[in-house]
């Protein structure tokens, strides 16, 4: 807070010319606690060299703080208390000569005050974003130990959008709900102290994206299970039809025929046959038979020796063919035989 003072009074001098003019435009600033006293040096008089003294009135009397200085300020921080009451007053001096004092009104530090931005973090998670709010440093002391109550003035908007939403809270984390997923939102906080809600300065703004809700809509939920429920039921019938045409065409590559039931019959019948039942159990007959032999006596010619053993060949020959006829003929008659002995039986 900047108070700006007159001049109170001006002495009355004999040799005008020869007087020191008063500061200009004396200024009290007090911000975070501290306190500082500020000035402009005498106006039309230029080339001069001035030096100023600044002091400051506690409960007992005036106490030089800034002597003999030529800074156009002087900071009174460390000489005053949070709750005390204060008066502040400077002069000029040149050469030895001094101006008036130039005199503040009464004050107490913790009621001109002013409270600079708090320092501001964004984080987003789940949908939600994060305000970390911390308080700005004090000069002396903390800031809630010397105001109570002490909140947060909250504004936040999307980013590009002039609308802007205002929360005010005493946490210094705060959680900004129902915010859109995936858009950019800005935010500036300022600190409301003391019983009148005074405000501090706004921080800078800050931006964050939003991300993702971790929540999962009604309507989200019923459309998965929805879809979830149309895979299971595709799944199992083709499946079923999978293990239906392999079925079928494992009986095509390897089919089971079945014999008719008057077949069946039959060949139980048949089975079950005594002669049938004979001939599988009977052993084959042992064959006899005798061996033929066949003579010729050898003509006296050449031409007829040739003859004679080209027909003694041939002879031969059917010798050997009726000997094989008759083993045929005594196999038949043997088997013969042999199904009119057990027809007999």
């Amino acid at each position: 807070m900047k108070t700006v003072f007159s001049c109170l009074s001006v002495a009355a001098l004999f040799y005008i010319a020869e007087s020191v003019p008063i500061p200009e435009n004396v200024t009290m600033t007090s911000l975070d606690m501290g306190l500082v006293l500020e000035w402009d040096p005498p106006q039309n008089t230029t080339n001069q060299l001035f030096n100023y003294t600044a002091e400051v009135k506690t409960w007992r009397d005036y106490e030089p703080v800034c002597v003999g200085s030529s800074s156009l300020r002087c900071d009174f921080t460390n000489n005053v208390t949070t709750f005390g009451l204060y008066h502040l007053r400077v002069r000029t001096e040149l050469h030895g000569e001094t101006s008036d004092w130039v005199e503040t009104g009464e004050f107490a530090v913790d009621k001109i005050t002013e409270i600079s931005a708090p320092r501001v973090e964004l984080s987003s998670r789940k949908g939600q974003t994060e305000v970390d709010i911390t308080d700005p440093p004090m000069r002396s002391r903390n800031l809630r130990d010397v105001f109570t109550p002490v909140s947060y003035l909250i504004r936040f908007w999307k980013e590009g959008e002039a609308k802007k939403e205002e929360l005010i809270r005493e946490q210094n984390r705060v959680m900004l709900l129902d915010l859109e997923p995936l858009v950019n939102y800005c935010v500036e906080v300022a600190v409301l102290y003391s019983y009148n809600k005074k405000t501090s300065q706004f921080s800078n703004m800050t931006c964050v994206t939003n991300s993702p809700s971790s929540e999962v809509e009604p309507w989200l939920i019923a459309v998965v299970l929805l879809v979830s429920f149309l895979v299971v039921l595709v799944t199992v019938v083709l499946i079923f039809l999978a293990v239906w045409y392999s079925y079928e065409g494992c009986k095509m590559i390897f089919p089971n025929p079945k014999l008719p039931d008057n077949l069946k019959q039959f060949l139980s019948q048949q089975s079950q046959s005594p002669i049938l039942s004979a001939m599988q159990e009977s052993t084959q007959l042992k064959e006899h038979f005798h061996e033929l032999r066949i003579f010729h006596t050898e003509p006296d010619t050449q031409q007829k020796d040739g003859s004679a053993v080209h027909t003694g060949t041939d002879e031969c020959c059917t010798g050997a063919d009726v000997t094989q006829r008759g083993e045929e003929k005594s196999e038949t008659a043997s088997t013969t035989s042999e199904e009119q002995h057990l027809l007999a039986e």
